[in-house]
């Protein structure tokens, strides 16, 4: 990564997003995080080294706070019949 500190950074505001359902959708992930404060575009579902969905994803918030409060609200959800483990991503 590129060194040097300062500033606010994505630092403490991605969610990582694991069990998902294989053929969940970023439409889906958005939709699981309705009502916070999150960017659509970060949304990112994660391939494993075939290629295929990890049944992992990525989601960014407006801020740390914000990450921390739909993790702490949203893990354990379930998305189909799947329950979800949410981590923030530390930098």
């Amino acid at each position: 990564g590129r060194g040097g500190g300062g500033g606010g950074g994505g630092g403490g505001s991605t969610l990582k997003i694991r069990g998902m359902p294989y053929r969940a959708t970023e439409q889906d992930v958005g939709e699981f995080f309705r009502g916070y404060d999150f960017n659509p575009r970060s949304v990112e579902l994660l391939m494993g080294r075939d290629g295929r969905p990890s049944g992992e994803a990525t989601i960014t918030f407006a801020d740390p706070r914000e990450a921390q409060r739909a993790q702490m609200e949203k893990n354990r959800g379930t998305m189909g019949s799947r329950y979800l483990e949410l981590f923030v991503q530390d930098y």
